[in-house]
């Protein structure tokens, strides 16, 4: 009886040594990165990202082609001299023409680096969104970690308060035997203990599907048990300057005010290079002879006329960047609003489980008297068995409450951005 409750009592102690995240834990967040499919498909998002910055800049590179052509016309102008055989023919009637063409932009008054500073913010806002997206995995793995230890301290209470009905059940046995208890005493013994025994099923059915959302997150199955004895390092209040959902919402604001300059920089002109050199024919005064030939020169694009297509695009990338605005500003409020109710429950979760810690020695002590007493037949079975059940109560509610805790600190954590995988 004695070597129950001891287990009983070790089960449901209080956590009065705190530690960091277990090194286990740390493990199993690291092999989520490399093996959920989500983080990789980002991660290739990523690189398509820096290919497309690449390409951006390319705009700004030279552009070199190989021409070549044929074509025959008829008719073509022929004329007949007077007085002679000899026919004057301006254009030859096959017309050939090979070279390389080039074109090179001089100037666009900053089109072309509007164009690569969106680029740039583009894959700066897919690579914070992809260590958003770890973290969230990140703390997806925490949240199954901590249910799993503590469904297993669930579990371990209930096997050794089935071990201390089963002792019960026995000296039930004998005092019937002896004429000391009737029947009843005995089935209602047996009808609790089948409960406590379902119960068991049913956490220990919880654990395996929690088991199996790990093993769906890591790649790989749980190899040894896991423990609740640690807990987290509750950040300050309002300390979000690490948060993922700010750094990316502050991101999208960096990419909605590029394309506020990509719109103004449309009104601006673009001086370009064009030159290009080959054989051609169709030069006088032997024009089917092709003839080496080159031109060089610049061009000038002004916009004059767009029908207000430029001054809409500049009004909706406006638009656009208020709108992020507002969506960060409330990513904060929101923020600041789920902290302040965890704390809330941090604050009235550590009363309870005061409280719990008193109400759990008091059952135990309860328990202890009920027994001695049961035994010298001075109390009835039913008090004995409201003992047993005020402690059942007693140690499930800890857990559950020391579990409300660890869920708390762990959103708390969340929100302030803490990378404990790497502390």
């Amino acid at each position: 009886m004695k070597k129950a409750l001891i287990i009983i009592l070790t089960c449901t102690a209080g956590r009065a040594f705190a530690q960091s995240a277990p090194g286990e834990l740390k493990n199993l967040v690291q092999q989520s990165f490399s093996h959920f499919t989500q983080i990789k498909a980002m991660e290739t998002q990523q690189r398509i990202a820096a290919d497309q910055t690449t390409l951006a800049k390319t705009s700004r590179l030279p552009e070199v082609s190989g021409t070549a052509n044929y074509s025959h016309v008829y008719p073509v102008p022929k004329v007949q001299l007077p007085g002679s055989d000899f026919t004057f023919q301006p254009v030859p009637s096959e017309n050939i023409n090979a070279g390389i063409e080039a074109r090179q932009l001089l100037l666009d008054f900053g089109k072309s680096g509007s164009q690569i500073k969106k680029s740039e913010a583009q894959a700066g806002l897919l690579g914070v969104q992809t260590a958003e997206a770890r973290e969230e995995l990140a703390y997806q793995v925490a949240n199954v970690y901590l249910n799993i230890a503590f469904l297993q301290d669930n579990i371990a209470v209930q096997d050794a308060n089935i071990h201390l009905l089963e002792e019960t059940e026995t000296m039930v046995e004998n005092k019937l035997k002896h004429g000391d208890a009737i029947d009843l005493d005995l089935i209602n013994t047996r009808v609790k203990l089948e409960s406590y025994r379902n119960k068991k099923v049913d956490f220990t059915n919880s654990l395996q599907k929690q088991l199996a959302a790990l093993e769906y997150l890591t790649g790989e199955p749980l190899k040894d048990s896991v423990h609740s004895d640690f807990a987290w390092a509750i950040p300050p209040a309002e300390d979000f300057g690490h948060n993922a959902a700010i750094r990316t919402s502050l991101e999208k604001e960096k990419v909605a005010e590029t394309g506020i300059g990509i719109a103004k920089a449309q009104y601006k002109p673009a001086l370009f290079l064009n030159a290009g050199t080959g054989f051609k024919n169709g030069y006088l005064p032997e024009i089917t002879t092709p003839k080496f030939n080159y031109y060089a020169g610049v061009s000038l694009s002004v916009p004059i006329y767009n029908g207000k297509k430029l001054r809409t695009q500049e009004h909706i990338a406006a638009t656009e960047a208020e709108i992020a605005k507002l969506h960060t500003q409330d990513v904060k409020e929101s923020l600041k609003k789920e902290a302040a109710q965890q704390h809330a429950d941090l604050s009235a979760g550590l009363e309870r489980l005061q409280t719990a810690e008193v109400l759990l020695q008091q059952a135990n002590r309860a328990l202890t008297l009920a027994q001695s007493r049961y035994k010298n037949g001075v109390i009835t079975y039913l008090d004995l068995q409201n003992a047993q059940t005020s402690l059942l109560e007693a140690q499930l509610s800890k857990i559950q409450y020391q579990y409300q805790l660890s869920l708390a600190g762990l959103e708390l954590m969340h929100l302030s951005g803490q990378e404990f995988w790497k502390q």
